[in-house]
């Protein structure tokens, strides 16, 4: 029993890297944002919620990613800071607000 979870866990590893690597196209053209720092656009997955920097397809799920606005809120005074982390104001750390864009409020291509 105690082999179960690193061979659960090698599996799912192996599943995600592979479903990581089959999207090249749109893998190419977004890459993956692990962490909010101070960006104000993303494109977001619907199904899994990873973040990426450009328009494209979920390379987990293949799923069109949605352009999303993101701020940055200081939890004590209500009032948007300029990136995650501490406010500059005050010790505590900034609330990240992520906000759906409309189609028609995309980004347009020239």
């Amino acid at each position: 029993m105690k082999w179960l979870i690193p061979v659960v866990a090698l599996l799912l590893a192996g599943c995600g890297g592979q479903a990581r690597h089959a999207g090249t196209s749109a893998a190419a053209a977004s890459t993956e944002i692990q962490e909010l720092t101070n960006q104000t656009l993303i494109y977001e997955c619907p199904k899994c919620g990873m973040m990426f920097s450009a328009a494209g397809h979920c390379t987990i799920d293949g799923d069109s990613l949605v352009a999303t606005r993101v701020d940055y809120i200081c939890p004590a005074d209500q009032k948007p800071v300029a990136h995650a982390g501490q406010c500059p104001r005050c010790a505590m750390n900034a609330r990240v607000v992520k906000t759906a864009l409309a189609a028609e409020q995309t980004p347009a291509k020239p």
